[in-house]
Formats: structure tokens, sequence, C-alpha cells
């Protein structure tokens, strides 16, 4: 078996935009003919790629590689993979699908393929500690997955005792199979949301998809969607979310409608997305909607620490310090850093305009 790897005499008719070759311009080159093209998603690439080797062997005449070195487990893995073989028949594999390029009638070829390669699916269950990170990419939105430091965490000792309700009312929810609503975690800056989202994620078997604050003025995007129907009965979290759930009166942005409709509308019926957003500012300015009986999973707002709680915690932690007034948790944890105070932060209007508007 003759395998080539970015053979340099491929001359760049077959380069596509991401550097590599393309699997239409490749049947072209080698069949001098338009093939015919069967699909099966969600596959288990590795796997799929190793029954082929086994199984396909006699038949296979060319291999194009594209692989990527991972330094966590040493080794290389196929991140595009073309099998040419007998009878005008090509195999490539990306991401988690496989594409079956055929002349047509060969009708047996492809039940054959399809029967054998579909209980190769690919592993549903995540990782407790991995969340899958939106990014752009070639004009579209893919996933990366990501790894988060793991967090063992005591609710009763870095939150006040009426959050352990609300903490098992939101797992409750979020465990649930093809559920749908909204979470809103907001308070100031260090009272304890970041630490509570690395808990929890860990406590979910569903996928997590994270929104960074530079992507979330996206959402409203035909990527995103796509993103989402590919990856139905998911979390998604949005960090900072001030911008997309802003009352639509004040900002005429599109975000909260969207948001809307992913967590008690049309949409949410298909997709069974549920979503998180934190952010620093008060419900104030958050659009009512969001805050909707039947939409609205769960609300909790995250503040200092009571001077009773702040100094248990911080024996906790063996810091010698008496401690005489409400703290934050980042306070507490970081006793030798002089922490200004920090007030809620309006995204895209001063204050006084914000007020003004409001009242």
């Amino acid at each position: 078996m003759n395998n080539i790897y970015r053979n340099p005499d491929i001359g760049n008719l077959y380069l596509t935009s991401d550097g590599f070759l393309d699997k239409m311009n490749v049947y072209l080159h080698h069949f001098n003919r338009l093939p015919s093209m069967h699909s099966v998603f969600n596959l288990e690439k590795e796997k799929v790629i190793k029954w082929i080797e086994t199984n396909l062997a006699e038949d296979i005449i060319h291999v194009y590689r594209d692989m990527d070195y991972d330094r966590n487990v040493k080794s290389y893995s196929h991140d595009k993979v073309f099998f040419l073989l007998k009878g005008q028949r090509m195999l490539y594999l990306e991401y988690q699908y496989m594409q079956i390029l055929h002349p047509d009638g060969d009708a047996a070829f492809v039940e054959k393929i399809t029967a054998a390669i579909s209980p190769l699916k690919q592993k549903a269950k995540r990782k407790p500690h991995e969340i899958n990170l939106i990014s752009s990419q070639d004009g579209g939105m893919v996933l990366k997955n990501m790894e988060i430091k793991r967090t063992k965490l005591d609710l009763s000792l870095y939150y006040e005792d009426d959050f352990t309700a609300v903490d098992q009312l939101i797992q409750q929810r979020l465990k649930k199979d093809k559920d749908k609503g909204i979470v809103l975690l907001h308070g100031l800056p260090g009272t304890g949301k970041t630490t509570y989202l690395r808990y929890l994620i860990g406590r979910l078997k569903k996928k997590v998809l994270f929104v960074s604050p530079d992507m979330a003025e996206y959402i409203t995007s035909p990527s995103f969607m796509n993103l989402l129907v590919e990856n139905p009965n998911s979390v998604v979290i949005i960090e900072d979310a001030e911008n997309i759930i802003l009352d639509r009166k004040i900002t005429g942005s599109s975000s909260v409608s969207n948001l809307l409709n992913l967590s008690d509308g049309l949409l949410s019926d298909c997709l069974n997305v549920q979503l998180i957003c934190s952010f620093n500012s008060d419900l104030k300015s958050v659009d009512t909607a969001l805050l909707r009986k039947g939409r609205l999973i769960a609300r909790y707002e995250f503040g200092k620490l009571s001077v009773e709680k702040a100094q248990r915690l911080s024996d906790h932690l063996g810091y010698k310090q008496m401690i005489t007034r409400p703290m934050s948790v980042a306070e507490i944890t970081n006793p030798h850093e002089l922490t200004p105070e920090t007030k809620p932060r309006m995204i895209g209007f001063r204050r006084q305009e914000m007020e003004e508007m409001v009242n």
C-alpha cells in the first residue's frame, strides 16, 4: 500500500483554503469522473480508519493523510484521510463523519460499508473536566475541546446558606434529558461565579459549550445556530453576558430575542439547549422577558459573604486574620492582595445615561 503525505507533485488546484486536499478534486484526479456521495455522521474516526485498513486492505490504491501531533498522548492523529479504492471508490474521513464517494449505481457497496461502520459511533459521554470552546474558523464556527481545572467545592463554605437549594435546583434541571431554560448568575466580580461554574461543569454529563465574551455577539449568526443543531441536548455557558441580556428597549439588539427562542421558543423544542448566563450587573437592566416563569430555571445574585461566613472560610483556609466586614471570596482567598471596590459595570452606556433611560 502506497501512503502519500502532502505529496509535492499534486498541484495547487487540489489545495483548499485550509491548506490540504479537496475530496472532489482528488476523486476527479484519480477517476476522471464525478461521483455520487453518501455521508455517515457521529463516528469514532480512528476506529473507522482501523476498520478500513484491516478489512479493505486489498482494495486500497492510495491513501492521503493529514495528521496532527498531540503532545498529551505523544502521537499523531488523523485530521483528514482519503482512501482511494478499486472500483472508482473513495472513503473520506474528517471530524466525526465519513463520506462514501462512488459511481452511481454502487448501492451494494454503500450498504456494506454503512452497515460495517455504523456501530463505530462517537462516544457520547464526555470527561467531567472538559468543555467545548466555540471559536471561529474559515467563516464558520467550530468546537475546540479544552480541559478545565477540576474543582471540589464545599458550597456551605464558599456561599451563603440560601445557595444550597439553588444549586440543587440547577443541577436537577441541567441533568434532565431534553430539557430547556435559562440560568442567570450575577453579582460583583470575585464573589465566586466562575468557581461555581467550574464545579457545576464537573457534575454534568451533557456536552458543555462555552461562549467566550468576544464570541457572544455572534449568537444571532447562522453559524452559531448550525452549531447548536449539530449539538442538541447540550448546556451553553455565556460568560460576561451583559451585552446580550440588556433590555431590548434600551439596546435595540436582537441578541435577547435569540436567547428567548433558544430557552423557551420554537427552537428550544428542537434543540433542547439549556443556557447559563453569568454577568456582573444587577437585574434592573436585564430584559424582563428572560425572567418569565417557565423560561427561567433559576437565578442567583452572588454577593460578599457575611462576617460569620467570611471568618469561617478564612479559618478553613488557614489564614490568621480577623474578619470585621463582609468580604468577597476573592478577598478572603487572597488576603495579602489589595482589592479595590468594584461597582457593577454597564456595557455600552454610561451609568447616568442608563439610569435616565430606565427611569
